[in-house]
């Protein structure tokens, strides 16, 4: 068995684009389906794995470990972003293969499961309802008391925790200056901006109750001393945890030493050498790898990494239905699993693309059962959604 053919597809996700990659084998209908999303460049991701392609197409794609370390050392001159989301897609896709000629779930062969259902977080909470309503089908958000019933729908949808952004309300003074400061003075924590912020969580937070973990994602917009002015404000909240980055391992432990606030991070961070001063400086409670960033192969070895220092593991996971699977079927397999980001507010076609669509109970999702990651794709349903010129494809 050889892999034939490396095939790319970049597909309308409603808000962002979704990058799949399909392995072809020479085996009649035995392929494997990866992710490499990334939302700014989709085009140059999809170009590199067309240029791996030329590496892998020959091989057997039952050897994942060795391609993988193999397109790492191919890397080296070019190792991140792109280079890596590219090995990720396909590293996935054999995984997927690897699953469907053992005839087990790609969770049995990372080791078998430790849970049957996995927590879910509602992530962009009220946010994507802000800018993308329409496109989304979902009534949208522009008050307070519209951030209120999204509040109570979590409620009524049973989900346990959410992750919410700041975000510009009519009613939520003051919210022009707020996003005024927050964009011409990146890494200061204004009064106005931090008022923003607890405002937001407050509101979520008089909702949900007090059981319901509530997280705040504010990316790198504050330096040091701006996220712990919002780390400390945040602490009456009892925060499911802050999410803030920066690529200063030493900056990040004294935000966490800083306050009580549980402190999050690592979208932007790929591999085990990427993860180690943080892990070793304990500047975190929860890292949050992209598994369509890091794979199926690193982000297992990264979450065993992680547990080897008491840290919990949450995958990034606001891409493609593909890496909600490859998530959960590493996420089953590792016992400091915390809970998986989940877009609910998701294009209205996620569902139409998959073989076997989620299944989600009480904000848990069952893991599947099928070999592979658990579900295909549908070519003839990705061609139907091309994605969109300002996705940014060429």
């Amino acid at each position: 068995m050889k892999i034939t053919a490396i095939k790319t597809f970049i597909v309308d996700g409603g808000f962002r684009p979704w990058t799949f990659v399909k392995v072809e084998t020479g085996d009649p209908g035995l392929v494997g389906w990866g992710d490499c999303t990334d939302w700014g460049s989709p085009g140059p991701v999809a170009a590199t794995v067309e240029r791996y392609a030329e590496w892998v197409i020959g091989r057997d794609p039952m050897q994942v470990e060795a391609i993988w370390w193999d397109l790492a050392a191919s890397s080296v001159r070019h190792t991140g972003g792109l280079a890596w989301k590219a090995m990720s897609g396909i590293d996935s896709a054999l995984w997927d293969i690897r699953g469907k000629v053992l005839g087990a779930p790609v969770w049995q062969l990372l080791g078998g499961k430790l849970r049957d259902e996995l927590r879910l977080y509602w992530t962009h909470c009220g946010s994507t309802r802000v800018q993308h309503a329409a496109v989304l089908g979902v009534p949208p958000v522009k008050t307070t008391d519209d951030l209120r019933r999204v509040a109570e729908e979590v409620l009524t949808r049973k989900y346990t925790a959410i992750k919410t952004n700041m975000m510009p309300l009519k009613d939520l003074p003051p919210s022009s200056a707020a996003f005024s400061l927050f964009r011409n003075a990146p890494g200061d924590a204004h009064p106005a901006v931090v008022r923003n912020a607890l405002h937001v969580v407050r509101i979520f937070r008089e909702v949900l109750g007090q059981d319901v973990g509530i997280a705040l994602d504010v990316a790198f917009y504050f330096k040091l001393g701006g996220a712990i002015k919002l780390a400390r404000a945040l602490e009456p909240y009892g925060m499911m945890w802050l999410e803030t980055e920066t690529f200063d391992p030493d900056a990040l432990m004294q935000i966490r030493h800083a306050t009580a606030t549980p402190i999050c991070h690592g979208e932007s961070l790929f591999g085990m050498q990427g993860f180690k001063p943080y892990l070793e400086r304990y500047a975190q409670d929860i890292i949050m790898p992209d598994l369509a960033w890091n794979g199926i192969t690193m982000g297992k070895k990264i979450a065993d990494f992680a547990h080897a220092y008491d840290v919990l593991f949450a995958p990034h996971n606001c891409h493609s239905p593909l890496t909600t699977l490859i998530s959960a079927n590493v996420c089953a397999t590792v016992p400091n699993f915390f809970a998986l980001e989940f877009d609910q507010d998701d294009a209205p076609w996620r569902d139409d693309l998959m073989t076997h669509p989620f299944e989600i109970e009480d904000g848990y999702l069952h893991l599947p059962e099928r070999p592979g990651l658990g579900s295909d794709l549908i070519e003839r349903e990705l061609l139907k959604h091309p994605a969109r010129e300002d996705y940014g494809v060429r």
